[in-house]
C-alpha cells in the first residue's frame, strides 16, 4: 500500500511541477513579447489632467509606472468606485532611467504624496494611461491644491522633467 501512495504522490508532483513550468514559461513569453508594446492602446489626441495621491511607483526598467488615486475636484477626497473603493490609476511614463535623470523615484514620490500630471488616457475607459509630453509636479507635504487647480499652484511645489500640465481635452497641435 505504502508504495502505491507514494508511487501516486510522485506521479501528482511530477504532473504540478510540469504544469507550473508550462505556466511559468507562459507568463515569462507574455513579458518578453509585451515588454515593448505599442502606444495605441492610449488616445494621444487627448489628455486628462489629475491631482491625486500617490499609491505606489513601479520603476520597470522599460516604462517606470505610478499608481494613484486622483482627488475629487474639491481636493478633500478621493475618488472613489460604486462599491466605495478607491479608484486607482496606472500611469506609464519613461524609462527608469530617464525618471531617474528627471528626480523621479520611489523616494521624492513616496505613498501618500499629492501629484498632479497630464495622462493620455486608454481607449478601452479603464484607469491608465501614458503621460506622454505632460508635466509632473509635486505638492509640497501636507498641501493640497485648491479646489479645481493642481499642484503646480501650489507655492512650494516641485516639477519634476520638462513640459507644463496641459490643457484637459483634445490636444493641441504645436503649429496652432
Amino acid at each position: 500500500m505504502k508504495s502505491k501512495v507514494t508511487l501516486a504522490a510522485k506521479r501528482l508532483a511530477a504532473k504540478t511541477m510540469l504544469v507550473l513550468a508550462s505556466v511559468s514559461a507562459m507568463f515569462f513569453a507574455a513579458g518578453s513579447a509585451g515588454a515593448h508594446h505599442s502606444y495605441a492602446m492610449y488616445d494621444g489626441s487627448v489628455y486628462r489632467v489629475f491631482t491625486g495621491v500617490m499609491v505606489r511607483v513601479v520603476p520597470n526598467a522599460a516604462h517606470f509606472e505610478m499608481h494613484f488615486v486622483p482627488l475629487n475636484d474639491k481636493r478633500d477626497a478621493l475618488l472613489r468606485d460604486e462599491n466605495g473603493e478607491p479608484v486607482v490609476w496606472v500611469v506609464q511614463m519613461e524609462s527608469a532611467a530617464t525618471a531617474f535623470k528627471h528626480g523621479i523615484t520611489r523616494e521624492t514620490f513616496p505613498q501618500g504624496t499629492v501629484m498632479s500630471m497630464g495622462v493620455h488616457p486608454r481607449r478601452d475607459g479603464k484607469p491608465a494611461g501614458d503621460r506622454g509630453d505632460s508635466g509632473l509636479f509635486k505638492c509640497p507635504m501636507g498641501k493640497t491644491p485648491a479646489a479645481g487647480k493642481h499642484c503646480d499652484s501650489v507655492e512650494g511645489a516641485q516639477a519634476f522633467g520638462e513640459g507644463d500640465l496641459p490643457p484637459e481635452g483634445a490636444v493641441r497641435k504645436r503649429h496652432e
